[in-house]
């Protein structure tokens, strides 16, 4: 019932867990914080945004060589989509403008999981997968939030015109960034020479 509920707005929200989509945008905000003297900040995201997409890499690999059927591909959508909304929603709850924090972190968090549960609704991954994405994106949160500081300088309306600003961006660019197929191969690869 839910997944027909949000049917027609999947194909917009499964985009901002695209690599094409995250991955330039944990840039522009680590600049962002950085220039608003957030470093230490900067840094936890940065680090979290990376240590999502190794973890996410092997278990896709090590899923697809050995894992069962219905964890063939843990989802990377879902994985970055955590990574990246999770610490961004920490991050809008830390600036001054308490209201507008509070209702951007909520939204940042729907977005986190709307794209675990579109992927599953466009039947490109199993639930095992989505959720198996989402914890490893759930994984580098924990990594933020042990990073990052307690207080942030920069405020909810530079955030919120930041990510605007990406959405717009992306929307006239479509970058997307196909891992699924090249991990595939290096996971046949890797089953193959194990098996020998």
């Amino acid at each position: 019932m839910l997944l027909q509920s949000i049917e027609p707005i999947v194909p917009i929200v499964v985009v901002f867990g695209d690599a094409g989509f995250v991955l330039p945008a944990s840039v522009g905000l680590a600049a962002a914080l950085w220039a608003a003297g957030d470093r230490r900040a900067a840094v936890a995201f940065l680090a979290a945004i990376m240590v999502c997409g190794v973890m996410a890499t092997f278990a896709k690999i090590l899923s697809m060589a050995f894992g069962p059927p219905a964890l063939h591909s843990p989802s990377g959508h879902a994985a970055l989509a955590a990574a990246f909304f999770l610490p961004l929603s920490a991050i809008f709850m830390r600036v001054r403008e308490k209201w507008a924090g509070i209702f951007a972190a909520l939204l940042c968090l729907a977005l986190a999981a709307l794209v675990a549960i579109g992927r599953v609704a466009q039947g490109v991954h199993t639930e095992p997968e989505a959720f198996a994405g989402f914890f490893i994106g759930l994984a580098s949160f924990g990594l933020f939030l042990s990073l990052a500081p307690a207080r942030i300088s920069i405020g909810a309306p530079a955030l919120i015109v930041f990510f605007a600003a990406t959405v717009a961006i992306h929307a006239h660019m479509g970058l997307t960034i196909e891992v699924e197929g090249p991990l595939e191969r290096i996971a046949t690869r890797l089953a193959h020479m194990l098996a020998l």
